[in-house]
């Protein structure tokens, strides 16, 4: 089934729905901010004074004055680009349109050229994911009827889910041997809940809920001897 998925932008400056993106630079730092069409105008008829007496800024007085030269937007794009892939790669959620926040631009900074990842574990245990979960890519079997059943198909794809965290099989055996929901208020437990929901053993049911599929009951099954080990 086709999905529409429509992004709002917030006007940066009163909260209200943005139209568009305003980028400029002072002091050689370029900023950019989303606005409504009414606070974009009022912010070109402010800079409109000090535009009209201005001059363009050439790169040698920039370095002569030990200022770095605005960049461009070509620039700009193709960075917001390489913090997206990046903040996909490591499971921090980042919006897909628009102004991407400057902390997530700082743990960017520091972790690809520093080397210094504290920053996005911060912003990771804020989102409410484990940053020491690394989950594995698991292949999805669809299941169809036919010479294998569907008993069969559940246990191929328990299988590929692999080793599960202490905690995260005390939270899907727990689920499993209740009414197979769960809630999770706390950051910590959420990860946990959101790592299951990768493995494909729950899935979100609503604001901090979960529920255990096919597949997490499957497994709990697979493994029980284990469990009650």
């Amino acid at each position: 089934m086709a999905q529409k998925v429509r992004v709002r932008l917030v006007d940066d400056l009163d909260g209200s729905e943005a139209q568009e993106t305003v980028s400029f630079a002072l002091d050689g730092k370029p900023r950019e901010i989303e606005l409504s069409h009414e606070n974009a105008i009022k912010l070109r008829r402010l800079m409109s004074p000090y535009m009209e007496a201005s001059r363009p800024a050439s790169s040698t007085n920039l370095a002569a004055k030990g200022t770095t030269p605005p960049i461009t937007q070509a620039a700009l794009r193709e960075e917001g680009a390489a913090i997206r892939a990046w903040a996909e790669r490591n499971h921090l959620p980042v919006n897909a349109l628009g102004r991407i926040p400057e902390m997530t631009r700082k743990a960017w900074q520091r972790h690809t050229k520093q080397d210094d990842r504290s920053l996005l574990d911060q912003l990771l245990i804020k989102a409410g994911i484990d940053p020491t979960t690394k989950p594995e890519p698991r292949k999805v079997v669809p299941i169809t009827s036919g010479k294998v059943s569907v008993e069969e198909q559940l246990e191929r794809q328990a299988r590929t889910v692999g080793k599960l965290s202490d905690a995260q099989i005390k939270r899907l055996a727990d689920a499993c041997n209740g009414d197979g929901t769960a809630t999770a208020d706390d950051p910590k437990d959420r990860a946990s809940y959101q790592a299951l929901c990768r493995r494909g053993c729950m899935k979100p049911d609503g604001h901090n809920a979960y529920t255990v599929t096919d597949v997490g009951r499957t497994w709990v099954r697979l493994n029980q001897p284990a469990l009650t080990a």
